[in-house]
């Protein structure tokens, strides 16, 4: 049977096999009564105290005034009554409440200077400063009041009074120092609590220590390259984040100089948009890197993510988020500036600088380069390159650098367009093409012949351009790249003209995205 629901009936019932004779031992295990004997004697005090009604519970909590209280309280001190007879003669559910009421009314302390026959003051303990606890208190000392008296006039606690004069007669004024949290002052610890004070204190200074030197380490590691505050805040978070279980959450704020109050709202905010997006954007520039094997800088990826992916992202962007990954282009090293020369030529430079062009097979320009093999030999490249489609229109790879390499280049190139006639075919002053034969071939496609000035080789800047970009991106930055055989360079070379040609981001192209 639940306390909560009684069963008047069956508790009368009870009652009378009691006053019967039955033991309520026997009632229990007779009657199918879910209740102890212990209790079932005290419902009948409350019985034959306050009537059967009495045994009701409320379904909600009663509500008893101040006065009510009192009464109880009074009765409790100046008739040395019971918790139990208390609450069956007042009709109190339980008599633990009746003990509450009584230790709130006195503090829980014991008090010489009371008598229960006096009326004691009741008060909730009160916020004091030390200067207000030390006047209290000595106002008690020097004027031999009582304790309900001087908290009365002070509004205080019976019990909060009591303790003040205890700790101020036991430690002086240090006693009414507030402890909590900071512990005992000074002044009135013992020997040995000072020995052990200062041991503690050396190994919290240790603590910090060690603290502040995990927190550096960890920083370095969490600081992006950016230098934005934004971007150090957030670095301190994921520091505390990291070592909150190791140390005090307030120690850590304290060092990094962040407050405890930001870290909180960091650590339970909620991503932004803008935030979500960089999430996927770092991905997606992730990906691009490291499928081009790291040859495109954030002016192409910007290009690539607005001409393929067809998202709107402004390049900047692009730049702070592999600025903040470390993600970084292979950088050719920038060629010595020569020295200014007189011009000796065979053939004018009719190209004069004019790299502009948009049309194809106007502006063609070839030269020939050289790569390295692992063992000492060497491969040679020619290329012709188109001004304005901006891709290699023929190329040759040969283990000498001769005129059957350029020759093979150039017939390979006519085979390509239709009609040659009119086109500017530029070239160094190399001794492939100021020969005879080459001229003739020329002039038998109607080209127009075009040569850089001596010493001049940005009179050729494209073709030295596409030089540069070809063995930037095979070496990666290596300045001791060199391929291991013919056919593996044969191969790579081919394999990358192709992607030259076809798939590789140029700056151009910003105006498609």
């Amino acid at each position: 049977m639940s306390r909560k629901l009684i069963d008047l009936d069956l508790l009368q019932s009870v009652f009378n096999n009691y006053e019967n004779g039955m033991s309520f031992e026997s009632i229990v295990e007779i009657v199918d009564v879910n209740l102890s004997p212990e209790y079932l004697r005290y419902m009948y005090n409350r019985y034959l105290t306050n009537g059967l009604y009495s045994l009701i519970r409320n379904s909600q909590n009663n509500k008893y005034s101040f006065q009510f209280k009192m009464n109880v309280v009074q009765e409790y001190l100046d008739n040395d009554i019971s918790y139990k007879k208390l609450a069956i003669k007042y009709n109190i559910p339980a008599h633990e409440t009746v003990r509450k009421w009584v230790n709130r009314y006195t503090g829980r302390k014991e008090n010489t200077n009371y008598s229960p026959k006096q009326e004691v003051y009741t008060m909730k303990g009160k916020t004091t400063t030390f200067k207000e606890r030390l006047i209290i208190v000595e106002y008690y000392l020097d004027n031999e009041i009582s304790y309900k008296d001087c908290a009365k006039k002070y509004d205080v606690s019976y019990g909060q009074l009591y303790q003040w004069v205890q700790k101020y007669k036991s430690h002086g004024r240090d006693g009414l120092q507030d402890g909590r949290g900071k512990g005992k002052p000074k002044s009135i610890l013992t020997p040995e609590e000072q020995r052990e004070a200062e041991i503690q204190e050396l190994k919290d200074r240790n603590k910090i220590l060690e603290m502040e030197n995990k927190v550096l380490k960890k920083i370095s590691r969490n600081r992006k390259r950016d230098d934005k505050s934004t971007s150090k805040k957030i670095a301190a978070y994921e520091t505390i984040e990291a070592l909150r279980n190791e140390f005090p959450i307030k120690h850590l704020c304290q060092t990094l100089n962040i407050s405890r109050a930001s870290y909180y709202k960091w650590l339970h905010r909620k991503p932004t948009q803008k935030e979500f997006e960089n999430k996927i954007l770092i991905k997606e520039i992730k990906h691009i890197y490291e499928k081009y094997k790291g040859i495109y800088g954030y002016r192409r990826i910007y290009i690539y993510i607005r001409l393929y992916l067809h998202k709107k992202v402004n390049h900047k962007r692009v730049y702070r988020l592999m600025n903040q990954l470390n993600l970084k282009a292979v950088i050719r090293r920038k060629r010595k500036r020569y020295k200014p020369c007189t011009p000796q030529t065979i053939a004018e430079n009719e190209l004069n600088r004019e790299f502009q062009e948009r049309e194809a097979n106007k502006k063609w320009l070839t030269d020939v380069t050289e790569f390295q093999l692992e063992n000492g030999s060497k491969i040679y490249l020619s290329a012709i390159y188109d001004l304005g489609t901006g891709k290699i229109v023929s190329h040759y790879l040969g283990n000498s650098n001769n005129n059957q390499l350029v020759f093979k280049t150039f017939d390979k190139a006519v085979k390509t367009v239709t009609s040659t006639e009119g086109i500017i075919f530029h070239s160094d002053r190399g001794f492939q093409y100021t020969s005879r034969l080459f001229k003739n071939k020329l002039n038998h496609h109607k080209m127009i012949q075009s040569m850089s000035r001596v010493g001049k080789c940005i009179d050729n800047g494209p073709m030295e351009g596409v030089w540069g970009i070809i063995k930037s991106e095979i070496y990666r930055g290596s300045k001791r790249f060199k391929f291991e055989s013919i056919e593996e360079a044969f191969q790579v070379i081919n394999k990358y003209i192709k992607f030259f040609n076809n798939e590789r981001i140029t700056l151009k192209m910003a105006n498609l995205a």
